[in-house]
This record gives structure tokens, sequence and C-alpha cells, in this order.
């Protein structure tokens, strides 16, 4: 916003110089806050400054950037800088890759981790959506499965059907103000249909397992967190919407209320869908027969 001010327009070179320092240094600034004894690495400090000198370039406004762009010397330390950083991150990239063959383990290199998850998440739910049909169950040899989906797959189908009709209706109404509008709208809610048929496709296809050294609490994609036999201290069959909400619980029932609640013997560190983690006491799931699900539980503890 200053740079398309009257004082700037007035002092191009000055305000371009400004809002360069301000983006990179805001950028860096909040990297060393963030870092481990506000220390970051070299590279990430690196990466923090060309990140800075690119939203300078590209948010500024156009007298602006044009003197910028004028001041040959900057532009070269600037296309230096980029150069550098992007350079140190392909040759990381290129290593990382050949040690673990992960294609997003290299991604983490030049672009940052929670970026990569969210990428590699919407990918894979994706070719779920597209792909996938008839798939059979995920379950792996000498494990028992336990289905999740016959309760939250007609409530996701229904909404299925109601996302079907707000497209249409939303599409229609738009139009008439901005096609433009009206056509990014019908984007995003096929985006979202899909992703819809993704989640019900996905509680068929990832249910709860049990084998002879854990239980492997799965939600379709949402959540999948392995509990030790060894580590539940009990089993109980309700628990209250309020303790469903508190931080130290896991709640896995999604769209539904839980018919399971493992009681851990001593707090287990989860990490969520992008990395977030927390600790938990209590695992609360559902599965469709509960009764068998927990037969084979008093089996194994």
């Amino acid at each position: 916003m200053a740079t398309h001010s009257e004082i700037a327009a007035r002092y191009p070179r000055t305000a371009a110089l400004c809002f360069l320092w301000i983006a990179a240094d805001s950028l860096t600034l909040a990297l060393i806050a963030k870092a481990p004894r506000n220390r970051p690495q070299l590279r990430a400090v690196l990466g923090a400054i060309a990140t800075g000198f690119l939203v300078a370039t590209a948010g500024a406004a156009d007298p602006v950037r044009a003197a910028l762009l004028d001041m040959h010397a900057v532009v070269l330390a600037m296309a230096l800088t980029v150069a550098t950083y992007a350079g140190w991150s392909l040759w990381r990239a290129i290593r990382v890759f050949e040690r673990t063959g992960s294609i997003a383990q290299a991604a983490q290199q030049v672009l940052p981790e929670l970026l990569v998850r969210m990428a590699a998440y919407e990918f894979a739910m994706l070719r779920l959506a597209l792909f996938s049909w008839g798939a059979q169950p995920d379950v792996p040899g000498k494990t028992q499965s336990f289905s999740c989906h016959r309760i939250v797959n007609p409530m996701i189908a229904t909404l299925l059907v109601l996302q079907l009709i707000e497209i249409g209706v939303m599409h229609l109404l738009v139009s008439h103000w901005s096609t433009t509008a009206a056509w990014i709208l019908f984007a995003l809610g096929v985006w979202g249909l899909l992703f819809t048929i993704a989640l019900m496709k996905a509680f068929r296809i990832y249910p709860v397992l049990m084998d002879e050294n854990m239980v492997r609490v799965r939600a379709g994609t949402l959540t999948d967190f392995a509990v030790p036999h060894c580590e539940i201290a009990g089993v109980d069959a309700a628990i209250s919407m309020e303790d469903t909400k508190r931080s130290d619980v896991l709640h896995a029932a999604i769209l539904a209320h839980p018919n399971i609640i493992l009681r851990l013997r001593r707090p287990i560190r989860h990490r969520g869908l992008f990395g977030k983690t927390r600790t938990v006491e209590r695992v609360a799931f559902r599965v469709d027969e509960p009764e068998l699900f927990l037969t084979a539980l008093r089996e194994r503890i």
C-alpha cells in the first residue's frame, strides 16, 4: 500500500530500496524468532532474504518496480542471492532424493515443509478421487481390520448431493454478476466435490487395523495413529462431547460419535496431518462392529 502512495511515486528509487529492505528484514527477523535458540541455518537466512527480494519486486507499484529494476547493481545482487539459494537448495534436494528416493523430502529442501505436505496430501486425495475405483481395503498381512464407514459414508454421500446442488446454483447466480468469478467458484466447487469423493473412498479403503503388537487407528486419510497394546490402560465405550474437544483426546470419529475410547498408560505424542504435534492420553474413534473389536483387543492385551 505504501508503494502506491503519492510520496512513493515522487521518490520511486528511495521507496523501492525501503520496500526491499523491509520485506527482506521482516522475513529474516521472523525466521530468527522461530529458529531454535534464534540461530537459523545460513541457507534458511539466504532463502528468507531471497523471498523478500521476490516479494518486493512483485508487490511494488509499477513506478516503484520500474525504479527498482533500473538499479542494475541492486538487480544483480538480488539475482545472485536468489540464484545462490536456488542452486544450493537444488543440490541438497538432489542429494536427499538420491538417498531416500522421496520426492516430498527432496522438495522440502526447496519449499517450506508445510507447503510440501499440503501439496502431497492434495495430490493423494485427487488421485484417490479420480482413480482407485473398486480398490480393496488396505489391510497388510497378519492384520485384522475393522470397518468404520457404514455410518459415516451415507452422511458424506448426502453432503456430496448438496455440494452438487450448491455448485450449480452458485454458478448460475454469480454468472449474472461476473462470468470470471462464476468459473472460479465453479472450479473451487469441483475441487471440493473431488475431495468429498476421495474422503468417502478413504473411509472404506483405510479401516482401523489390529495386529499382535498394536492398534492402528485410522479415519480415512485424516488420522493414522498407532497405539501399542502395552500402552493401553483400559477401554471405555462412551465419552462426552466436551471431552472429545480436549487437547489430550485424539478424536478420530469423523462425523460420528466415538464408540471406542482407548485410555493410555502415559501421554503419547501424535503428529497431525500437516506436522503439528501434541500429546494425547485418550484415543476416541468409531468402528462399525465394536463388540468384535473389543473381543479381539481383549485377546491381545
